[in-house]
Parts: structure tokens; sequence; C-alpha cells
């Protein structure tokens, strides 16, 4: 089974003073190469990172190996950079992607692998945490146009999910998306 990775951190992060995928962990590592190291940890392949602002700051942190996905329409909302995600060569000829928030610094290996188990090519899967939906993402190959037609006006793929039959699955930390500097986490390894 093919499933191709992608960290959506192509935003502005206006909220929190920067793009969230420069933030870094206590061990220096930037949370995109972060994001991206689970993907890759948990088998996706290739794995890649959307960049829109700051995006030559964003790529230089990224790990070799990891490619990055040029948003030039990024400032559209958070559907522009899913949209260019869909698009990419890599994610059409895999069975499946997985989508992760370059902001969700508690998603663990674990985490994405409990999504990632349920890969095919008809797959629809989402995280959620205390009833609460988040990331990562898994759509199956028979949904990238249906998901990519509604990302077309730059809001996420909120919408299309909620109007689908999904499989949600449980994991910690998958709605805790950090918006301003006061939801940074202080226990990160």
């Amino acid at each position: 089974m093919l499933v191709t990775g992608v960290v959506l951190a192509a935003g502005a992060g206006r909220r929190m003073g920067t793009p969230k995928g420069l933030l870094r962990r206590p061990d220096g590592t930037s949370w995109a190469a972060a994001a991206a190291g689970l993907l890759t940890g948990a088998g996706c392949s290739p794995v890649l990172v959307t960049v829109g602002a700051q995006a030559d700051r964003v790529r230089a942190t990224l790990p070799p190996g990891v490619r990055a996905v040029e948003v030039p329409d990024w400032s559209r909302g958070p559907g522009a950079g899913v949209a260019r995600a869909l698009a990419d060569p890599a994610v059409r000829a895999a069975d499946a992607v997985l989508l992760l928030l370059v902001d969700l610094p508690h998603v663990d290996l674990a985490g994405v692998r409990t999504v990632l188990m349920h890969a095919h090519a008809g797959a629809l899967v989402r995280a959620v945490d205390r009833g609460r939906p988040g990331h990562p993402v898994l759509l199956g190959r028979e949904h990238l146009d249906t998901a990519a037609a509604a990302c077309a006006g730059g809001s996420g793929l909120r919408g299309f999910l909620a109007g689908a039959e999904v499989l949600e699955v449980p994991v910690g930390g998958s709605a805790d998306d950090v918006d301003v500097p006061g939801d940074l986490p202080r226990d990160l390894p």
C-alpha cells in the first residue's frame, strides 16, 4: 500500500506571529521537520510539506528526502495548501494520502500509525480526540477529486468530511492545534 504523507505548513501563522512550520522543538528541530519525520517514521513515502508564507525559510528546515510543495496562493486559506498537495503527482500515484497539520505537536508516531493502518484506495479516515475532529486525515485515491474540488474555494476539508461517511479513530492530541503563543506546549521532548 503506497501512502504519500503531506504536512500542511503553508500558512503565515498570523496569530502566532510566525509561520508554525518555523517554530522549534526544544532540540532545535522545526515543527515542519518534526511532522515530516512522524510521517516518514510511520511509513509514508514520499513525504511532502506545503510551503507558502516564508517558504524559503521553512524549506531550509526540512530533512533530506522530504520535498516542499509550493503554495503561491497560500493566503486564500487552508484549502489552498490541501488543493496543491492533492494535485501533486506523488499524491496522484499513491493509493492514499495522509494529511497532517504542522501545528499538532502532541500527535505522536503511534497516533499516526493508528490512522495509517486503515489505508486503502477507498479510505476516508480522521483522527478524533475526546470527540473533537482532528488530524491526521487519510484520503484514499477514490476521494481525491471530490476532496480537491471541496478545497478549491480556499476552505479546508472540514465541509467535505462533514458530508461524508468517515471512519473516526481515537488519537490523543489530534485536535489540540497551537494557534497563539499562549498555546505553546512546555512538555515537548
